[in-house]
């Protein structure tokens, strides 16, 4: 199993319709090529693991890259690991504006569960630590 982190930030003019439109593509070809992960978004930043197929996943890497509606596409980490993190989920994803994160005091709830949730890899360890720092900003 091999796993890869990165984060971008995203353009100015990304729409809701935007991401709904990222979602819906990359669910069907996670789903068709058994990869998983979790994508976050707060802020104009994206934060995202991808877990499966080595070569899938770098080359779905490359295709992330060249893809117009962020930049700064910055990898963070990547490597093998024993198992998926992710597995019931061909891309989990979450966005909260301010308001709502205030409301339903979303970043003490994520604080409080990056530190139990399970971190077999350095790759998730970091996934974990940079989604609370984005939610922090």
């Amino acid at each position: 199993m091999f796993e890869l982190v990165y984060c971008s930030v995203a353009q100015s003019n990304l729409t809701s319709q935007d991401i709904q439109d990222i979602l819906e593509t990359s669910k069907k070809f996670n789903s068709d090529n058994q990869i998983t992960g979790c994508l976050l978004y707060h802020d104009h930043e994206f934060l995202q693991v991808l877990e499966g197929d080595q070569q899938v996943v770098q080359d779905l890497f490359i295709s992330i890259k060249k893809d117009l509606r962020h930049f700064n596409v910055l990898l963070l980490a990547e490597g093998e690991k024993e198992s998926r993190t992710f597995a019931k989920w061909s891309m989990a994803y979450l966005e909260l504006n301010a308001n709502e994160i205030q409301k339903h005091g979303f970043i003490k709830d994520l604080k409080a569960f990056s530190q139990l949730a399970d971190k077999p890899t350095h790759a998730i360890d970091l996934f974990w630590t940079m989604a609370v720092h984005i939610l922090n900003d």
